[in-house]
């Protein structure tokens, strides 16, 4: 007897780490009729003939059903099976995700590292929710908390300890970071708002 059941799936953008998986990576799903962005739950099994691209939000309809015979121990009692993609969208959150240089913080344009005077440097990945890059001498990294393709908040997480001679401009960049409520691209750069709406930070994208 076909003990089966149809399921409809919402599939984030992005894959988070699974826990107590090691390194592996999950999908984020949720089942809500309507996407409730702060429902998303990770789920660390294969959904068969499903074939994930990140970067974009879907809505699937998938078949549960109970896995037959003895089951592994590393297994699932479930097997979850694609019936059909209902829907597929681009996340515009995803196009954070990039290299960048630093070319302004307030006043100061084309900062340098002190030690090795070179342009200071970001990571953002929106798929994973992190950021990391070079403060002003120590570097630093952290979490993406908000990120919808325009607004955007930052929480700084574990920063390097070196001595440094000057601590003025790693003050900024790490005061400009988490004042950060909005972003934008426009002509080829990338601008971090405050909740007023003036520029505190531009990135040029490396690529």
């Amino acid at each position: 007897m076909d003990e089966s059941i149809i399921e409809t799936w919402w599939i984030n953008s992005g894959k988070v780490s699974c826990e107590d998986l090691g390194e592996m990576t999950c999908l984020q799903v949720q089942s809500n009729e309507t996407l409730d962005p702060q429902a998303w739950i990770s789920h660390p099994e294969d959904i068969l003939g499903f074939e994930y691209e990140a970067g974009h939000i879907y809505q699937i309809r998938i078949k549960i059903s109970d896995r037959q015979g003895p089951i592994p121990a590393d297994a699932n009692s479930k097997i979850y099976e694609l019936v059909e993609v209902v829907s597929m969208v681009y996340d515009p959150s995803t196009r954070l995700t990039n290299s960048y240089i630093v070319t302004s913080v307030g006043e100061i344009t084309d900062p340098k590292d002190p030690f090795l005077e070179i342009p200071l440097s970001f990571y953002f990945d929106a798929t994973i929710k992190f950021f990391g890059g070079n403060l002003g001498c120590n570097s630093g990294g952290g979490e993406i908390i908000v990120n919808d393709g325009k607004n955007l908040e930052l929480r700084l997480g574990r920063i390097t300890l070196k001595a440094c001679p000057d601590m003025e401009l790693e003050k900024a960049v790490s005061l400009a970071l988490s004042n950060t409520r909005s972003y934008e691209f426009e002509n080829e750069e990338l601008l971090f708002f405050n909740e007023a709406g003036e520029v505190l930070i531009t990135f040029k994208p490396v690529d």
